[in-house]
């Protein structure tokens, strides 16, 4: 009887719904462990998590706070990382790409002695980027997009739902312009951080901020990067990305969409 429930449940209501009734193989400690109440998700602390009616949001939340995509623990490298966290005053991440904030609060919550900055360039993201961060001190949301150098971009949508916004150089009849920021101009934001974890999921225009890498990217110890060749087929478009990466002689590993570039100075010194 059971099985049969639990097949008539799966077909009724959401996946992310079904997957936290039946319970998973993995144990989100309770630090990060959403919950699910009537009026919507809730995180540790009580606070409310606010996602659209949509595909994408629910997809986002899924991939971040219960496969843990951006979890460190695990990897070989994870305790070098986890000292050198400890060891600083005031550590620095950098969310490029921060959508509706699922990623920055799982930072938060994950560092909690963390400074997050949240860069999202679609304002509709960023409105509810900006409502899920609030109580957050320690986050600052941006309504901009990383870019190789200052000046604008020109957003549009491609037609993918709400996690596909892609910026351009080019402006298009359907586009609208967006501040671009450098590493460099974001960093400045925080000035006495020290640079921990960059994360970067910009729907391809890594291709763009690769091109002409910045210095900056170098400080990080951990770039969390997620790459779209698959989404932009005979491009290259991660070409840049790598070329940067071997030459900064970094090691490489992957945990469901991302891939992480890890530097290999023991100590992150």
């Amino acid at each position: 009887m059971n099985v049969l429930i639990k097949a008539m449940l799966k077909d009724c209501i959401p996946p992310i719904l079904f997957r936290w009734w039946k319970g998973g193989s993995v144990r989100i400690p309770a630090a990060i462990r959403p919950k699910l109440s009537l009026s919507g998700y809730e995180l540790p602390g009580g606070r409310k998590f606010y996602i659209r009616d949509s595909h994408a949001d629910r997809d986002v939340f899924r991939q971040i706070f219960l496969d843990r995509e951006y979890s460190f623990d695990g990897f070989q490298q994870n305790a070098e990382f986890s000292n050198f966290y400890e060891s600083c005053e005031n550590p620095l991440i950098v969310d490029v790409g921060a959508n509706i904030g699922a990623s920055a609060v799982w930072f938060a919550l994950k560092y909690p002695k963390s400074t997050v900055i949240a860069i999202e360039p679609d304002l509709g993201n960023f409105h509810i980027l900006r409502r899920n961060v609030e109580g957050y001190d320690r986050i600052i949301p941006i309504n901009a997009a990383l870019a190789s150098s200052s000046g604008q971009l020109f957003l549009t949508n491609p037609g993918v739902g709400e996690w596909g916004y892609r910026t351009n150089v080019g402006e298009t009849p359907s586009s609208c312009a967006v501040p671009a920021m450098t590493m460099r101009n974001i960093l400045e934001r925080s000035p006495s951080s020290t640079p921990f974890l960059l994360k970067i999921d910009i729907e391809g225009a890594e291709a763009e901020v690769f091109a002409r890498p910045s210095e900056e990217f170098k400080r990080f110890p951990l770039i969390a990067i997620e790459l779209h060749d698959w989404m932009l087929p005979g491009q290259a478009n991660s070409s840049g990305f790598l070329r940067w990466h071997v030459a900064q002689r970094r090691d490489l590993v992957f945990r469901g969409e991302n891939a992480f570039s890890v530097e290999c100075n023991n100590g992150y010194n």
